[in-house]
Formats: structure tokens, C-alpha cells, sequence
């Protein structure tokens, strides 16, 4: 018993700290300065740095996806904080649309819950239900706080898009008098009566012939063939946003010029990438330098 008061205390304190109320408003990922950072401290391997720069990153935009799951990831392989991973992951079912994502996370929710529970030194089976318990009352929790921040954010939009009080239109101006009488008591002029002039003879037949116009021919304009912008070859590390359709090698055909060269991506993300032939839209990727072979 004392062991399931201890994680209740666990869960308490990671839903507390998770939840803290955004302070400096919203801004999207690729200019979330505390996101680059925590991607640079995790490439160093200074995770708990990473860990502290994504919970600020996540202060200016706590309805990111991407967000989440690097900070899900970071707690379950790295920090080994499974009550962190398991909030995490949750909040990402909540803000991914995706199916075939949605379905991956609850499977590491579960595989996380399992562990969690394993990781109790000496803990009789029957405490298993009541670990399950612990966990829906948490779920539950966590609904009502999503629940309480939509509801703050809808007030932030109504309030930001309220249209300003429009200014009172001046009075028309005064209409011009009525001439019209002074029009009608005018003295119409006599009118001279038009002298009969003798009619003039019929003018003689032109033979026209219709000249059909010349139809102009436009010259289409070539279309331009659009050149592939050349490859961007970063001297340091960078980041870039995911976009729909985009894969490993297209990725690495903008930085690098060569599609074969995604194992470089690749080795620079892989615990933050799933599946490498599905790239999932909104995640942030580590670019590094493409080293000279």
C-alpha cells in the first residue's frame, strides 16, 4: 500500500509540473527558440538539460504535438521518468490527428504501464488493478486540465479578434435648394422654323467587298522549366520542420543534393523517428553537416 501512496505522490507531482499554464503565448515550432535548444542539449547528451528546455518550449506552445512526443521519448529511453513518458504521450493522442500515430502511442502508453508497474521491487500481482486505477484517475485529470486550457485559449482568440468600436459618421451635408422652379419659369426662346431645301440626288453604289479580318495568331510563351534549387549543404547543425509528403531522402535531397544520403538524417534522429519510411508532419529533425567521405 505504501508503494501505490508513493507513486500516486509520483504521478501528482509529474501532472503538476506538466501542466504549468503557458505565460508568453503561442508561437509554432520552427520559431520556438527553446525547441532548437533542446535538440542541441539532446545531441550532446545533456538529456536533463533537454528535458527543462522542452518543458519551456512547451510553455510557448503547449498544444504541440511534436513537442510532446520528443519529451514522451526523451522520459521513457533516456530519463527513464515513465510517469513523464506515459503524460506525454497521452497529450500527443490528444493533439494528433493521424490514426496510424494515435495507434503507436497507445501501444508505448501500455508498454510504459507495464514497465512502470515492473519496476516495482516486490509488488504483488493484485496491486496491478489498483496501479490501473491510479492511472485512469490520472487520464481523467488530465482531460479536465485540456479541457480548462482549450477553454482559456478560445477566450484569448475571442478577445484578440473583438472589432474595435467604430467611430460615429459625420452628418450629411446640407442638400443643395431646389432650382428646379427657377428651371421651369425660364422664357423658352422661339424656335426658327427650318428652310425646305431642294433633296440632293442619290449617291452612286459603292461596290464593297467585305474584307474578312486577318486572325491573329498568338505566339504561346514558353513556360519556363523550373530549375531545382540548389542543395543547401548546412556547415553546423540545423533543424527543419517536417511538411506533409516529405521523406528521409527528399530531406536530404534539399540539404545535401543527394537522396542516397538520408542515413545521415536518419542517424541523427532515431529516437525521435518511429518509422523511417513515415515521417510524421509538425516533428522537428536535427540536420548535421554532411561529412566529406
Amino acid at each position: 500500500m505504501e508503494r501505490i501512496v508513493f507513486m500516486l505522490v509520483v504521478l501528482a507531482l509529474a501532472v503538476t509540473a506538466c501542466t504549468e499554464p503557458a505565460t508568453t503565448g503561442f508561437i509554432s515550432d520552427d520559431k520556438n527558440p527553446w525547441l532548437k535548444k533542446a535538440e542541441a542539449e539532446k545531441q550532446r547528451r545533456n538529456y536533463a538539460e533537454a528535458a527543462e528546455c522542452y518543458e519551456q518550449a512547451l510553455k510557448l506552445n503547449p498544444e504541440s504535438a511534436a513537442i510532446h512526443w520528443a519529451v514522451a521519448i526523451l522520459d521513457e529511453q533516456q530519463l527513464k521518468d515513465l510517469a513523464g513518458a506515459i503524460y506525454h504521450y497521452q497529450r500527443f493522442v490528444k493533439l494528433n490527428a493521424d490514426p496510424e500515430r494515435v495507434k503507436m502511442a497507445n501501444v508505448f502508453i501500455e508498454r510504459a504501464k507495464r514497465n512502470m508497474i515492473a519496476s516495482m521491487p516486490n509488488s504483488p500481482m493484485e496491486n496491478a488493478g489498483e496501479m490501473s486505477d491510479l492511472l485512469q484517475k490520472n487520464r481523467a485529470l488530465q482531460d479536465e486540465v485540456d479541457k480548462l486550457r482549450q477553454q482559456l485559449t478560445e477566450a484569448q482568440m475571442k478577445l484578440a479578434n473583438q472589432p474595435q468600436t467604430a467611430a460615429a459618421a459625420p452628418p450629411p451635408p446640407p442638400l443643395e435648394p431646389n432650382i428646379a422652379s427657377a428651371v421651369s419659369n425660364t422664357v423658352a426662346a422661339p424656335v426658327a422654323q427650318p428652310v425646305a431645301q431642294p433633296a440632293p440626288p442619290p449617291p452612286a453604289p459603292v461596290n464593297t467587298t467585305a474584307v474578312a479580318p486577318s486572325k491573329s495568331t498568338t505566339s504561346a510563351q514558353p513556360t519556363p522549366a523550373t530549375s531545382q534549387a540548389p542543395p543547401i549543404n548546412p556547415r553546423k547543425t540545423t533543424t527543419y520542420k517536417v511538411k506533409q509528403g516529405d521523406t528521409l531522402a527528399s530531406i536530404a535531397l534539399r540539404y545535401y543534393g543527394d537522396r542516397n544520403a538520408w542515413p545521415v538524417i536518419y542517424r541523427a534522429n532515431h529516437s525521435a523517428i518511429p518509422d523511417k519510411d513515415r515521417l510524421m508532419a509538425g516533428s522537428v529533425l536535427t540536420i548535421p553537416p554532411k561529412r566529406s567521405r
